[in-house]
């Protein structure tokens, strides 16, 4: 399970200011004017979401660890090798081994940060690619279209901060600023073959839970929806963990439609003529308390609660 984190520092002393981006991000070295520094960072292990707000004029040297992409208002002068930018005049990217110089002046950066190897992990999931080493070609975005929806997404994602705390409510927008960063920076590779995988992937998925939806009263298995859609079985999985936003396999997702069904016939059934264990039962649920253990977690109340009301 990543742990989830919420850190935020508010000061006006150099050094505390680098000791605090030294403890965040690493190699970092600080030259400043008299200013005040702040930082909001909120995730958890493989991703975080920051603002770091220069209100002073500032050198920053900073080797990457990890995947950064960012986006400021005016004052966020880069440079990276020979590549020098303006994060609030296009988003930019510094990957893991890259040394960047940055510039702030009186600015508001704003950084998405993904650990690489969830990321990696991540890329592979979504375009079905188990070799995909993950890299980038350049540091801006590949088109005006696709930085536009990666800034949109950014700004949607901010919009959830208050509910990062909640595990799956993390999961999703953790996988949707993933998906975004994949689609508008360049990674190195066809961008082709990729998303012809990408929408086989989906294709797969949209079918498989179709599928299980008309036949979760079946005593169907995983290998049975793998058949069905053309696919292995491990393809089959693949294509959950690329595409699923709260079942990541396809066991979860029979198991949550199953478990729906239940809920349905809870809530229509006569209870003097049917019990839980027969509703349980008839949805593949043979152990009653792990029935009752599943729904409350599902829905927060008992499923006796649910047939008797």
């Amino acid at each position: 399970m990543n742990e989830f984190f919420d850190t935020s520092v508010r000061t006006s002393d150099v050094a505390e200011t680098q000791a605090w981006l030294q403890a965040q991000y690493g190699q970092v070295d600080v030259q400043a004017d008299r200013g005040t520094f702040a930082e909001h960072a909120v995730g958890d292990t493989a991703f975080s979401m920051r603002r770091l707000i220069w209100q002073c004029r500032a050198e920053v040297v900073f080797e990457a660890d990890r995947f950064y992409f960012a986006t400021s208002t005016p004052g966020y002068a880069w440079t990276i090798g020979s590549e020098t930018g303006e994060y609030s005049v296009e988003p930019g990217l510094v990957q893991p081994g890259h040394e960047l110089i940055g510039r702030p002046d009186d600015t508001d950066l704003r950084l998405i940060a993904f650990d690489t190897g969830w990321l990696t992990e991540t890329a592979r999931a979504i375009y079905g690619d188990d070799e995909l080493a993950v890299r980038f070609a350049g540091t801006a975005p590949v088109s005006r279209r696709l930085r536009d929806h990666w800034l949109a997404t950014v700004r949607w994602s901010l919009t959830q901060v208050p509910l990062l705390n909640e595990p799956l409510v993390r999961a999703h927008v953790r996988r949707t600023l993933a998906t975004a960063t994949l689609e508008a920076f360049p990674l190195v590779g066809d961008p082709r073959e990729r998303r012809a995988s990408a929408i086989e992937q989906a294709s797969i998925y949209t079918s498989a839970t179709s599928w299980i939806d008309d036949h979760a009263s079946l005593p169907v298995t995983i290998d049975d929806v793998a058949r069905a859609v053309g696919t292995s079985v491990a393809g089959l999985r693949r294509a959950f963990v690329a595409n699923a936003q709260l079942s990541a396999t396809p066991e979860d997702y029979l198991s949550a439609a199953r478990l729906s069904a239940a809920h349905t016939d809870l809530v229509d059934a006569d209870p003097t003529r049917v019990s839980v264990g027969e509703i349980a039962a008839r949805w593949g649920f043979t152990d009653a308390a792990a029935f009752v253990d599943a729904y409350h977690r599902a829905y927060r109340a008992d499923p006796r609660r649910t047939l008797e009301r």
